[in-house]
């Protein structure tokens, strides 16, 4: 008995502690949200192992994302093995974590099943070299996010109406990350999830306490306009 689990890894530690009967939880992780404050894949897989926890991930390849990657982030992946799909080096970046027990890879085609097969019925997880291939590969993808933010959380503190910002930033860039030809994604779950707990990006009142102590000067009464009109309908 497990349950699909879409919020922040402190509440994860809390209904793993008070539940401890609970035998899996299937997280999103995929590397590019390894390190995402929206998303906290990481934290979250951290708190899985912590309580002992087999994890059964979704998302590994973002819903097409990490599929259709840049010309320069595919070039990285084919100088360095010519023969192994891009694809590939996102579901075995989450099949070698240690905790995780299952991968769900959506597959539309005989081709993609027959791919993830190849190297999943003879499993080898990434070794050191790959895995610092597939992280310079997410800075790549990284450095055209939308909203520049560093995620210090300077602008949290003063905020009168309690708006978690950077993870707020994190959840509207890996939206415009997004495949174009995937639809539907996530992100505003998470979004509207956090809701629950903090203030809506619409509730700024502009009183601009944030952008006085951002060292990275980023207009965020601008960007939370922007976050707002993604995910709030």
């Amino acid at each position: 008995m497990g349950f699909s689990y879409h919020d922040n890894a402190d509440l994860l530690d809390r209904i793993l502690t008070e539940h401890p009967e609970m035998e899996f939880v299937q997280l999103q992780i995929n590397y590019l949200d390894w390190e995402s404050e929206g998303i906290q894949s990481k934290k979250c897989y951290d708190v899985c192992v912590k309580h002992g926890k087999p994890v059964i991930v979704m998302e590994p390849v973002k819903g097409g994302t990490l599929a259709n990657v840049t010309e320069d982030v595919e070039k990285l992946f084919k100088d360095y093995h010519k023969d192994m799909s891009v694809a590939s080096w996102a579901i075995r970046f989450v099949a070698s974590l240690p905790q995780v027990k299952i991968v769900l890879s959506g597959m539309g085609t005989m081709d993609m099943m027959q791919d993830n097969v190849s190297y999943m019925k003879d499993f080898k997880p990434l070794t050191d070299e790959e895995r610092a291939i597939v992280f310079k590969a997410r800075d790549i993808i990284n450095s055209n996010i939308a909203i520049q933010c560093t995620a210090c959380a300077y602008c949290v503190d003063g905020c009168p109406k309690n708006i978690p910002i950077p993870r707020y930033f994190s959840l509207y860039n890996s939206e415009q990350l997004e495949y174009k030809g995937k639809g539907w994604s996530n992100h505003g779950e998470y979004y509207d999830r956090l809701t629950q707990a903090f203030g809506k990006a619409s509730d700024c009142i502009k009183c601009g306490k944030c952008e006085k102590i951002c060292p990275q000067h980023l207009p965020i009464r601008d960007n939370l306009v922007l976050v707002a009109k993604q995910f709030e309908h």
